[in-house]
C-alpha cells in the first residue's frame, strides 16, 4: 500500500511539476547584461554632420540628438546618405552663428534603422575630439 502512494505521489508530481521561481536578477547583474555602459538622456541638441570622405559626398546635414549618452548620439535626420561604418564630423551642439561654440568630433555611425515616417535613426560613437586652435590635433575620448 505505501509503494502505491509513492507511485502516485510522483506520478501526481511529474503531471503538475512545482513552478521555477523566477531569477532575481540584482541591479549589477541587469547593468553586466545591458550593453550600454553609460545611461541615456533624452534630450534635443542641434548638431551638424559632415562626411569625412569626399567619396560619401559633401553635404552639411543639421539635425537634432533624440537622445545622448557618454560617447555616443543618436540622431533622428531626413536624409537617406548614411551608412553603418561611415565616418561624419559631428559639431555638437551646432549654432548656426560663426563663433564656434561646440565642439566637433570625429565619429562613426553603429546602427542606422529607418522610422516608419521616413526619418533614419543614426546612432554614433564619438571617437575623437577635434581641437580648435592654429595647430589642431585629435584627443582621444
Amino acid at each position: 500500500m505505501r509503494a502505491a502512494s509513492v507511485e502516485k505521489r510522483s506520478v501526481l508530481s511529474a503531471l503538475n511539476p512545482k513552478p521555477e521561481p523566477y531569477p532575481i536578477e540584482s541591479q549589477e547583474t541587469s547593468r553586466a547584461a545591458n550593453r550600454r555602459g553609460a545611461a541615456r538622456t533624452s534630450v534635443l541638441i542641434p548638431v551638424r554632420l559632415r562626411p569625412v570622405r569626399f567619396d560619401d559626398g559633401n553635404f552639411e546635414d543639421v539635425a537634432a540628438t533624440s537622445n545622448v549618452s557618454r560617447g555616443c548620439l543618436n540622431v533622428m535626420t531626413w536624409r537617406d546618405s548614411y551608412y553603418t561604418g561611415m565616418r561624419v564630423l559631428v559639431s555638437y551642439p551646432f549654432t548656426s552663428s560663426h563663433k564656434g561654440t561646440g565642439w566637433e568630433y570625429l565619429s562613426e555611425i553603429v546602427r542606422l534603422t529607418q522610422l516608419p515616417d521616413g526619418r533614419f535613426q543614426v546612432a554614433l560613437k564619438l571617437q575623437f575630439v577635434m581641437q580648435s586652435s592654429p595647430n589642431p590635433r585629435l584627443i582621444p575620448l
